[in-house]
């Protein structure tokens, strides 16, 4: 059912009034920064509306996730295509206004005589907007506009200063083509090398980058306007309002723990994205891993800005950090575009050279200043990538990821009872599952034993899929008892689509993907695909990690066959005491170098050849660990693979307790 205000539906009753109340709070300001910038983009010479109001989209953007049971599905899609439109159309923009602005400082750099001398082909004056838009003869070119007339008159004036028989008396550029004896040839260069290496190519590539953003303004001016024109932030805002007064309404006006669980998912989700990178980090030439950081570093940095206003500090000092590995991204990337670019644009350069002058001269003379900005940004890549490598290393000695996670857990000690009070003095008791493989009856056999055995908190590490009948009611119910998850190799392989691509190899094994995909909901998806890899959280004083495979890897098995020299590997470079895993479907416990590997077993798929469901319970204070075996309504789960009409070997992995491999050819080993 929905309550209709205008044409905006609000789901009625709200299923989470306090944390939709929480979203309007972040929603409505960021509403009302965009508007205000988008009317300074049209009206204001200032290009830092354009900035400005690029920020504000992503803001948006990055919220939409975040709050996306909060909105109306079918608006939401509306409003995020019609904003990251926007987004698209300002940030080719600002793009291009950061280069035009670099240029200019690189151009003064490398040639500081130049800085009060009218330039050769472009002013030295900044950029304004406004003689953008009033400016038909440029606006109204399909492409980018040759040079204007009183340009060839200062080439020739400029050349002939430093090239013997070059006439002074031309066509203008674009007209018609010159001669051999007056254009400058490649055997000629040297001494204009000799006098002004650089200035003439920085100049040319300054040109074509301010009329390309010329010939840009008018399309963003019209799409902040066509923007405008739907009321996309009216409509948004509207909806907001509403949604703000039913929320105070049906809430309670504090954060609940669900909040800050919320919270705490959708953060450490972003923090494992960043961390998936960490590997190339040792590898300068990665650039697209580097780029793909970048993004992992913004994505983290605007999911911490959303949810800042849950902490008393607004995460000032953690935002502040993120904020500067994303600047060190930045800078390397912007040093990836130019050297790419540079490139594409001598060959354009090329182009033109033969098409006015009909020989490869002028370019010869522009070629110089070109290769020395390439030089620059390969060296400053280089200095900015071990700058990079320096920072992360360091901020991982002084353990700000740790402090990190910690500051971020710590309300959801309320989740655990109040067990997790650090003046509680009596036994925590946490239940630890794994793999369940979409088996209901495992799993509700699995969680009620827990509650029965006095487990006050419950981690999951991870694979809810694959295999059983009940993938998206296993998702459910893992929702609805909040319970703190991690992502799996399979969960991801189902999100792929990894079948399609053949993968694996066996029929069965590509069928169960696929069954598993198209019978999880839209919104399981989101979620499932909204989980982090790895877990960092302090209990009782103990720092412990909770991932499904290794901290390093989600296909790796830790369980009594991982030889010691791994896991003495792992004790050292992780300053966790606990470490929970499971991916392996057998139950194991080791303590190397006074850390504790705990492998949880698997809830709805063993393969130990013990059909019951398996899980641990750790207990702090005293500490013990103890793997609990659970009988449960296994033809109830055989049945509906049946129903399902799934294949036979899914029943006999269910019923044997054994991998499908094993199922289907008893000889092959696991």
């Amino acid at each position: 059912m929905y309550h209709m205000t205008g044409q905006r539906p609000i789901k009625c009753p709200l299923q989470n009034p306090d944390y939709c109340l929480y979203a309007t709070s972040t929603f409505l300001p960021l509403l009302s920064q965009l508007e205000a910038e988008l009317q300074g983009v049209v009206k204001d010479d200032d290009i830092e509306y354009v900035h400005r109001s690029r920020v504000a989209t992503r803001r948006i953007r990055a919220a939409f996730p975040l709050f996306s049971d909060c909105l109306p599905e079918d608006a939401r899609q509306k409003w995020e295509n019609q904003i990251r439109k926007l987004t698209r159309s300002l940030g080719e923009a600002r793009d291009l206004d950061v280069q035009i602005e670099f240029v200019r400082a690189f151009l003064a750099e490398c040639c500081p005589e130049k800085r009060n001398t009218v330039l050769l082909f472009s002013s030295a004056e900044p950029l304004q907007i406004s003689q953008v838009i009033t400016d038909p003869a440029l606006v109204s070119q399909q492409s980018l506009p040759v040079p204007p007339l009183t340009v060839k008159d200062r080439i020739s004036s400029w050349i002939g200063k430093h090239l013997k028989n070059l006439h002074q008396e031309k066509e203008p550029l674009g007209g018609e083509k010159e001669t051999a004896s007056n254009i400058p040839q490649a055997g000629k260069i040297s001494l204009f090398q000799s006098s002004d290496p650089v200035t003439l190519g920085l100049e040319c590539l300054l040109l074509r980058l301010i009329q390309k953003r010329r010939v840009m303004q008018p399309g963003v001016s019209e799409e902040v306007s066509d923007f405008t024109r739907k009321g996309v932030i009216q409509d948004m805002a509207a909806f907001l309002h509403d949604l703000k007064i039913r929320a105070m309404l049906e809430g309670t006006g504090v954060h609940p723990v669900q909040t800050y669980e919320r919270a705490f998912m959708q953060i450490m989700a972003r923090v494992s994205d960043l961390f998936w990178f960490e590997p190339y980090l040792q590898d300068s030439s990665r650039i697209e891993q580097h780029h793909e950081m970048r993004i992992a570093a913004k994505r983290l940095r605007y999911t911490l800005e959303a949810y800042a206003g849950l902490y008393e500090d607004r995460l000032k000092p953690e935002i502040k950090v993120i904020k500067h590995l994303q600047e060190l991204l930045g800078d390397i990337h912007d040093c990836d575009v130019w050297i790419g670019l540079m490139p594409r644009f001598l060959e354009e350069e090329e182009e033109r050279s033969i098409t006015y002058f009909g020989n490869h001269g002028f370019f010869e003379l522009i070629k110089p200043g070109i290769s020395l900005l390439i030089t620059d940004r390969e060296k400053s890549r280089e200095e900015q990538f071990r700058e990079l490598t320096k920072n992360w290393e360091e901020v991982k000695d002084e353990g700000f990821w740790n402090r990190f996670s910690e500051k971020i857990s710590l309300p959801l000690q309320h989740s655990f009872d109040g067990a997790i009070d650090s003046e509680h003095t009596g036994p925590l008791t946490i239940a630890l599952i794994s793999d369940v493989h979409a088996n209901l009856p495992a799993l509700e056999a699995v969680l009620a034993d827990a509650q029965v055995r006095g487990a006050s908190v419950v981690l999951h590490a991870g694979d809810l899929t694959g295999y059983g009948p009940f993938p998206d009611e296993v998702i459910n119910l893992i929702r609805e008892r909040h319970i703190i998850s991690v992502i799996g190799n399979y969960d991801l392989s189902v999100l792929s689509k990894k079948w399609k691509k053949g993968k694996p190899s066996s029929k069965e094994k590509q069928l169960a993907m696929r069954w598993a995909y198209h019978q999880i909901s839209d919104e399981n998806r989101t979620w499932l695909a909204s989980l982090p890899r790895k877990v960092c959280m302090c209990v009782r004083g103990i720092p412990l990690i909770l991932t499904h495979g290794s901290p390093d890897s989600l296909t790796e098995y830790l369980d009594y066959g991982t030889p010691d020299t791994r896991l003495h590997e792992i004790a050292a470079a992780e300053e966790a005491k606990v470490i929970i895993t499971g991916h392996s479907h057998r139950g194991a416990a080791r303590e190397v170098d006074g850390v504790w590997f705990i492998n949880a077993g698997s809830v709805g798929r063993p393969e130990d050849g013990d059909p019951r469901a398996c899980y641990a319970l750790l207990t702090v204070e005293p500490f013990s660990i103890i793997h609990i075996r659970v009988p449960y309504e296994i033809e109830r789960t055989i049945e509906e693979l049946h129903h399902r009409h799934l294949p036979d070997a899914f029943a006999r992995i269910i019923r044997e307790g054994k991998s499908l491999d094993v199922v289907q050819d008893p000889e092959e080993q696991t």
